[in-house]
């Protein structure tokens, strides 16, 4: 089990991990020059990390074979829930630190219900958790980049 260091004054909640001690630190670094307006660059950098699990979400979800229509009665083409995917970083009601949601819009719903968890006369094929267990140390490398690339700027320009 992972030890947790909790940062709430810079907004950011870390695992005691290889690859996020650096992000830690940045975040220290970002802190005490005073670049950390609002808690934007966090929040930048948690959908940098989470891209890399949409990336990978992206090559594992089923891709049908016809067209075929929604809930709401529109015919759509094959793809459609890769097409669907999207990252949306928001902020969590109880401790105020920012999270990522990684999913498919509301009308491709289908494939992350009965896909990912299966039905009653379908087997589960589990794509999306697979893509964000597989892309961690991916997620946690672009993370600690985004936020070495923004400290170097601001050292360099002297604004985030």
């Amino acid at each position: 089990m992972a030890v947790v260091e909790t940062n709430r004054q810079a907004g950011v909640e870390f695992t005691q991990d290889r690859n996020l001690l650096g992000a830690a630190f940045l975040i220290k670094k970002l802190q005490a020059l005073g670049a950390l307006d609002g808690g934007q660059i966090i929040r930048a950098a948690i959908r940098v990390g989470m891209n890399e699990a949409k990336k990978l979400a992206a090559q594992k979800i089923h891709v049908g074979k016809r067209m075929h229509r929604t809930y709401k009665g529109r015919l759509v083409a094959p793809g459609f829930g890769q097409r669907s995917l999207r990252v949306v970083v928001t902020q969590k009601t109880d401790s105020g630190l920012p999270a990522a949601l990684l999913g498919v819009r509301k009308e491709a719903y289908y494939q992350s219900q009965f896909l990912e968890r299966g039905t009653s006369k379908m087997r589960a094929y589990p794509w999306l958790r697979s893509a964000f267990y597989n892309s961690q140390d991916a997620q946690k490398r672009a993370i600690v980049a985004y936020l070495q690339k923004r400290l170097l700027k601001i050292a360099k320009d002297g604004t985030p």
